[in-house]
């Protein structure tokens, strides 16, 4: 969970003290009261006095028992004044009222926050998916229980949560049973699996995708719900064998997938259960005559794939297509998948 001085409020940490320095201004009102015989307001002026020690004169003068009754006041009440002034001086410049009142704003954020992604660890990994999420205006939240996220992360108003990612309230408080999918990128393939039991048995409809460091690893996160499962050495290693074998067709690629900068970029869309489309044909569609976008592939409800679509591949229901084109493409053909 969060630091406890971020979690409470900073204030809440004074009620001890207060609360017994009310007690002793009460019982040093009503003790002066009933040994000196004094009203109450000389009574509580007295103890005022005593306690913030002004110097100010007695309000009467003071019998033996009275003298002893103060000195009483002034060792147990005065030494809790002092403390309850240290301890607010310290909560004003240790600037805890401050991330009390940030952890507030994100808490809120993120419960307001639906179909989005979590992140469960924020090593090189989850830093890279960051980016990318990033990219593509993405939104995420991101767990991870190493103190230095919350000051990387606040500072630039991304929704974090400091805690042990395998902690169930963690993936709650990320807002797990509205989010449509989440990212396991810890280090460790234990802790990823634990993460993946959790958060299928919170989210069954969650779409998961786990970082793994072997094969091995891969067929266990896999049996433990994971529905993509990725090793970075095994794609770090095709990749760089791709590079070097078909450089050309490895820098289109990337600049497709990855260039910001390009007009066109290669998205998934899925076609949605009541589209008006479904149960046409590509070429009764229209899809490149009304909307621009290229149709690449289509993966079927089946999990199969139509690698090469022609003009009379069916629109069916359950279908997602790999599409290139603008953002603007992108969007008008959505608009006619609706």
């Amino acid at each position: 969970m969060y630091d406890q001085k971020t979690r409470m409020n900073p204030l809440r940490r004074l009620i001890p003290t207060l609360a017994l320095l009310l007690v002793v201004v009460v019982t040093g009102t009503l003790g002066y009261q009933l040994i000196e015989g004094w009203p109450f307001l000389d009574a509580i002026y007295m103890v005022i006095i005593t306690l913030f020690t002004v110097g100010f004169q007695e309000a009467h003068s003071l019998s033996q028992l009275g003298r002893v009754f103060t000195m009483c006041i002034i060792v147990v009440g005065v030494g809790t004044a002092v403390y309850a002034g240290s301890q607010l001086v310290e909560v004003i410049f240790a600037g805890e009222i401050l991330g009390y009142g940030r952890r507030r704003k994100m808490d809120k954020k993120i419960k307001e926050m639906k179909n989005h992604y979590i992140i469960c660890g924020f090593g090189r990994t989850g830093h890279q998916v960051a980016e990318e999420f990033d990219a593509a205006q993405v939104p995420y939240v991101v767990v991870d229980r190493k103190q230095i996220t919350e000051e990387e992360l606040g500072s630039k108003g991304i929704p974090y949560i400091v805690g042990d990612i395998i902690n169930d309230d963690n993936l709650i408080e990320a807002g797990i049973k509205s989010a449509t999918g989440l990212i396991c990128t810890a280090d460790s393939d234990v802790a990823n699996v634990y993460v993946i039991l959790s958060a299928r048995a919170l989210n069954p409809e969650l779409y998961i995708v786990s970082r793994a460091s072997d094969q091995e690893a891969e067929n266990k996160l896999k049996m433990a719900g994971a529905n993509r499962v990725i090793s970075p050495y095994y794609i770090s290693g095709k990749r760089m064998a791709a590079w070097a074998t078909r450089p050309v067709t490895s820098d289109f690629l990337d600049m497709v997938m990855h260039g910001g900068s390009l007009e066109f970029s290669l998205n998934e869309i899925a076609v949605p259960g009541a589209s008006p489309l479904l149960n046409k044909t590509l070429s009764e569609a229209e899809i490149r005559k009304n909307s621009g976008a290229m149709v690449l592939t289509i993966r079927k409800a089946d999990g199969s794939f139509n690698l090469q679509p022609q003009s009379s591949s069916t629109i069916e229901k359950g279908d997602a297509f790999v599409v290139i084109g603008t953002q603007e493409q992108v969007e008008l053909l959505e608009k006619m998948l609706r």
